[in-house]
């Protein structure tokens, strides 16, 4: 009974310390994979979001009925192909924080050329457009937070072995108060 005992517990413990090598070596992974800082940025430097160039022009507080934010900025598809999904899929344009929380709603985006919506986004074509967010009616002009995330490009998932667009990580924000318009 004792030897079986000692197996036992050496058993117990071998499991415990693969365990223990293998969570240290996922929380390093895992920290590699997703930083904890995310990097500032400004108007005017442009932003790899993955599919796309996003370069933040301006931002504005449109005073109408309801109030709205509007960021100006200049988009260029830098994949092979015209795209459709051009903050990624499931959509992912960039976030606007008010007070610490999300705005809910997803921007209205227009092509500043013709002043319609922006369906689609032609290779290396760089576009100008304002992203259109309404506000609540009683905000008052005070610093916003915008958060960019990318979306991972794999040549080769794991999963079925083709090129396939993955998730997202932040990579840029930016906290600035909006101008009166």
């Amino acid at each position: 009974m004792p030897l079986l005992r000692r197996l036992w517990l050496r058993l117990f413990a071998t499991v415990g310390l693969v365990a223990a090598v293998m969570l240290s070596w996922w929380w390093k992974v895992d920290a590699a994979r997703a930083p904890d800082l995310v990097a500032g940025t400004s108007f005017g430097q442009p932003i790899d979001l993955g599919r796309t160039f996003f370069t933040p022009e301006a931002l504005l507080l449109r005073q109408s009925e309801p109030p709205e934010l509007v960021l100006s900025a200049t988009i260029e598809n830098v994949t092979g192909e015209t795209q459709r999904s051009f903050f990624g899929m499931p959509a992912n344009p960039p976030q606007i924080i008010l007070d610490g929380a999300p705005l809910a709603e997803e921007p209205e985006i227009i092509l500043l050329r013709d002043n319609a919506p922006l369906l689609q986004l032609q290779p290396r074509m760089p576009e100008e457009i304002q992203m259109v967010w309404p506000l609540p009616a009683d905000w008052q002009p005070k610093p916003v937070q915008i958060a960019f995330e990318k979306q991972t490009f794999k040549l080769r998932d794991n999963l079925y072995g083709q090129s396939s667009w993955l998730g997202y990580t932040p990579v840029a924000q930016m906290t600035v108060t909006p101008e009166v318009e």
